[in-house]
């Protein structure tokens, strides 16, 4: 039988006060958290066909066994240990248990080829890496290996890989009974020590390793908690990469700090995803924007197969709630499409969090006015990584809302229309980069500002507006400036293209920096394509998807400033390279030496 707890909203009885989570390390969160929450359900996952909980108090003796376990290895404080796995409560585990005997994590992107992740171990110089078994055949045939690794760790319970490894592998059954022979006694930390080594993969192709402490990471908790209310009868459905510093802060910490539970997702699949959510009664849910597209346009097409009585009733309902909202300011989305909701599977869930990069704001109004409250933030994982927050209250879905408690956001040398550099200063900005004082010194100045790269502008109410990353600016000849993601959100509105990439366009002459014109790179949606040419009887020719392509994106560009506007396209069949947050890696497209056109089977002029 699956244990679970009501999710009915009460009051939270472990309101955390300034004074206690500024103080604490994050292990003695846990504790905290433990004496408050301790036979509370902390964690569930999906083991032998049903979902398995567990309470903090057993969380804690895990985290007990596991970092004696360590020590008895010779871990000691200031070691750099490597967590690579997928999402499973066995991550957390490792990641409290190195903070237990002052050890340093190095969270590893399980998405990393493994070239990527052997580089990352040589520059942290980990001595040890705590690895699912997905990822031990990677170690054992010497694909993932480090001057300074000295042993694995196997999350799983027994070690099934076949062959000799170069390194001992340790099972967390071996660590706790390592560790019940040995007497310890726990570091005794500083909020100023270093949690974690973040190194971030980025758009950039340049690794850097982010040094965040305790302090960072917890003052960042704090003031998420000042803005949004969350109870102990809350449930985190955790979909997100946990490595990466939005998912670990936010979903990871954030909910064991205030007594919440975290349920880690079965998959990505869609179907998988509601089954997750309607049988664990979730509450919460963190994503990126291309996740909450994906369900948002899911929804809409699913309404459109629907008789066209369900379509006429959906379409007046929602006309009916935007107007109220408009006119009353009350949203009856709630009650409005509660049976939509229990039909989608989504009826227990209240509040959706979105970030890493921009999200269509018509996206988080589609979701508020269904009933379901939806806010989204920015952040960086040099600042741990929450910087704002659009209140729940009182969300603007087209900003990423107002500096959080201690964070000061200043705009940089704005232009005419209030654009400039968003600089950030506050508890919540790193240390600086790992062994490397050049690229700190370059984004952070002598008096603590941090410079994120990202462009944008306050208004006066004090939300933020992001345009764009400063070393995508385009730069006319004219000495216009072109911001691409705003032309590729754009883009993406159409139901035809499902990704967009837009780039400059030189001409002839010498001056490479300067740009003629506007170029984008679209992939087309091809799932849409298909269903267009079921109902017609017939697949698209190469001219006719051709000539769509051209159409929409005139369509799309028709109400912006004619420079900014695309004046030729190619297509592409494969989707674009990412990073774990889904972000195009611009520069393995935008780079002179790579040629877009490899995997490129059409081109165009739109006008």
């Amino acid at each position: 039988m699956i244990n679970t707890v009501s999710t009915k909203p009460s009051a939270n009885p472990g309101l955390i006060t300034i004074s206690e989570i500024l103080s604490l390390t994050i292990p003695q969160m846990l504790e905290r958290s433990v004496r408050l929450y301790g036979d509370l359900f902390a964690m569930r996952a999906f083991r032998n066909g049903a979902f398995k909980s567990i309470t903090y108090r057993q969380l804690l003796e895990e985290v007990n066994g596991v970092a004696a376990g360590l020590s008895a290895q010779g871990i000691k404080p200031g070691d750099r240990v490597g967590i690579l796995s997928e999402n499973r409560p066995e991550w957390g585990i490792a990641y409290f248990a190195i903070l237990k005997i002052g050890g340093i994590t190095v969270p590893l992107d399980a998405l990393l080829k493994p070239t990527e992740i052997r580089h990352i171990l040589r520059e942290s110089g980990a001595k040890s890496v705590v690895t699912s078994s997905k990822f031990l055949p990677d170690f054992i045939s010497g694909e993932i290996s480090a001057k300074k690794l000295e042993f694995l760790v196997s999350m799983n319970g027994e070690t099934e890989i076949p062959g000799d490894s170069p390194l001992p592998i340790i099972t967390y059954n071996d660590l706790k009974h390592a560790g019940s022979k040995i007497s310890i006694k726990w570091y005794d930390g500083d909020i100023n020590d270093t949690v974690a080594l973040l190194f971030t993969s980025g758009t950039t192709g340049q690794s850097k390793g982010v040094m965040l402490t305790h302090h960072n990471i917890l003052s960042d908790i704090k003031a998420i908690l000042d803005l949004i209310t969350f109870y102990t009868t809350d449930n985190f459905l955790s979909v997100l990469p946990i490595h990466h510093a939005f998912e670990c802060t936010c979903g990871f910490l954030t909910p064991l700090t205030g007594g919440a539970s975290i349920t880690y997702a079965r998959s990505l699949k869609s179907k998988e995803l509601l089954e997750d959510i309607s049988e664990n009664h979730c509450t919460i849910m963190l994503g990126v924007p291309l996740l909450f597209e994906k369900m948002y346009s899911g929804l809409l097409r699913a309404i459109e197969k629907k008789p066209i009585s369900t379509r006429i009733i959906f379409s007046t309902s929602m006309g009916a709630v935007k107007f109220i909202r408009k006119s009353l300011g009350y949203n009856a989305g709630g009650m409005v499409f509660k049976g939509l909701r229990e039909k989608a599977g989504l009826s227990s869930l209240r509040l959706f969090v979105s970030g890493g990069a921009p999200l269509p704001p018509e996206v988080g109004q589609g979701f508020e006015h269904l009933g379901i409250k939806f806010i989204q933030g920015y952040g960086l994982t040099e600042t741990s990584p929450v910087l704002t927050l659009n209140p729940p209250s009182k969300p603007i879905h087209a900003s990423i809302g107002i500096a959080i408690t201690g964070a000061i956001l200043k705009i940089d040398r704005p232009d005419n229309n209030g654009v400039g550099e968003i600089l950030a200063k506050g508890p919540m900005v790193m240390k600086g980069y790992y062994q490397n004082q050049d690229a700190t010194r370059q984004v952070l100045s002598d008096d603590g500002w941090l410079h994120t790269g990202d462009s944008g502008y306050m208004d006066n109410e004090k939300y933020f507006y992001i345009v764009g990353r400063v070393k995508n600016l385009i730069v006319t000849r004219a000495g216009k400036n072109i911001y691409p993601e705003e032309i590729e959100t754009l883009l993406i509105k159409s139901p035809y293209i499902a990704e967009a990439l837009v780039m400059g366009r030189t001409g002839s002459d010498s001056d490479k920096q300067l740009v003629d014109s506007v170029e984008a790179v679209v992939v087309p949606d091809y799932e849409f394509l298909e269903q267009q040419a079921e109902q017609r009887g017939k697949e698209f020719s190469e001219d006719e998807l051709n000539s769509i392509i051209k159409i929409e994106i005139n369509r799309l560009c028709a109400d912006i400033a004619d420079y900014k506007r695309v004046k030729s396209f190619k297509m592409r069949e494969d989707e674009f390279t990412k990073t774990s947050t889904k972000k195009i890696k611009r520069y393995l497209f935008i780079q002179p030496s790579v040629n877009v056109d490899n995997n490129s089977n059409h081109q165009g002029n739109p006008e």
